[in-house]
């Protein structure tokens, strides 16, 4: 995974497994990287931490880079240990891009890949992989997992046959993580029936990331690829979503949201429209669109003066008696075109109901006739 001719950014918190990794990466004769050490000053000791990278790194001629973080913790309105994530990988990324680094190695271990993937199975999540990949991209930078095959057990008994020091994070042991509850009813004995249940896992979602991939989805979705497997149904809503865009509305919003929407589509309503940000997510008939909300705005005017070229175009003239609008949803119950009732001819013919936002309705107010020629 590592070439000796390469740079490398390191995440060092000073705790065992970072600590385990700058040690292995020296022993392999890897020394082209840099060490870059958050402190959020969460804790009193924190600066334990920071004292025992700084001397390591010292030791070693590793050049650290440090970022202090200088936080009201009670006034954080979001989950810590996602904020403090996205702290830490934007901070590596930062130094990555300044350094040309080839990728930013992170220290996690076997232990982390099971307790991801237990949070995972049990909040019933939709992921593109199950546990933790020892290659993952962040905002297009290179993450690398060297270590990600090592027990935690083995990692301590290493380090402390070495006699090398390390932090022990007391924040570890507060059963209000979630991440600590399952690391206490975790036992490594067990580590080899669940990796052979993660890899089922991944192997599903294989399967699934083949059909995805086969069916070349874009900005549509034709919804007879739903079916009766409710995984697949969530792969599919999910994967469609986030490749238009809007993975931040599904990690953002409450963990039902993918199940009310595959509820919404399954009925029988053949238009909805949910609306999300600045998007709205419309059932279309048997296709499902994203659409930016400014691309469908409802326009109604009886001003004709910005209007004169399209009615010369329409061979319509230009009086007081005429609307022009796209508001589909207020007239078609109204309107008679070419002699039929502008609803009944939408419904039989079926027209896209994004058409129907297109079609811009030239009509008399008295007479309520459609003037000008639409797509049916």
């Amino acid at each position: 995974m590592l070439e000796r001719n390469r740079k490398y950014i390191l995440g060092l918190s000073g705790g065992a497994d970072s600590v385990f990794l700058f040690h292995f990466l020296l022993e392999k004769g890897i020394n082209d990287f840099i060490a870059c050490h958050v402190n959020y000053n969460f804790r009193k000791d924190s600066y334990k931490d920071l004292e025992l990278v700084q001397n390591l790194c010292k030791k070693n001629k590793i050049k650290l880079v440090v970022k202090n973080i200088s936080q009201n913790y009670s006034e954080l309105r979001q989950n810590f240990e996602a904020w403090a994530r996205n702290e830490r990988y934007d901070f590596f990324c930062e130094q990555a891009r300044k350094e040309n680094a080839e990728a930013i190695l992170i220290a996690h271990n076997l232990n982390d890949h099971i307790e991801t993937f237990i949070m995972q199975k049990n909040k019933n999540k939709n992921v593109s992989y199950f546990g933790i990949s020892d290659r993952t991209h962040y905002r297009d930078f290179l993450i690398l997992r060297p270590i990600l095959n090592l027990k935690k057990t083995d990692i301590i008994k290493r380090l402390e046959e070495k006699k090398i020091k390390y932090i022990i994070d007391s924040t570890n042991f507060d059963l209000k993580y979630e991440r600590n509850n399952v690391r206490h009813n975790l036992e490594e004995k067990d580590f080899s029936k669940i990796m052979l249940e993660i890899e089922l896992f991944n192997n599903n979602l294989n399967i699934y990331k083949s059909a995805f991939e086969e069916n070349n989805i874009s900005s549509t979705l034709d919804l007879n690829l739903l079916n009766d497997d409710q995984r697949w149904n969530e792969y599919l809503i999910f994967n469609f979503l986030e490749k238009n865009n809007l993975a931040e509305l599904i990690y953002n919003n409450k963990k039902s949201l993918i199940k009310e929407i595959i509820k919404e589509i399954k009925s029988e309503k053949s238009f909805l429209e949910i609306l999300k940000s600045n998007f709205v997510i419309m059932k279309d008939y048997k296709i499902l669109r994203i659409i930016k909300k400014s691309d469908i705005e409802i326009f109604q005017s009886d001003n004709l003066k910005y209007f004169n070229d399209f009615l010369i175009e329409e061979n319509i003239s230009n009086n007081k008696e005429i609307i022009i609008t796209n508001d589909w949803k207020k007239y078609q119950a109204q309107l008679i075109y070419e002699g039929k009732l502008l609803s009944k001819l939408y419904k039989n013919n079926k027209t896209s109901y994004l058409q129907r936002y297109k079609n811009v309705l030239i009509f008399n107010k008295t007479k309520k006739i459609v003037l000008n020629k639409i797509t049916i």
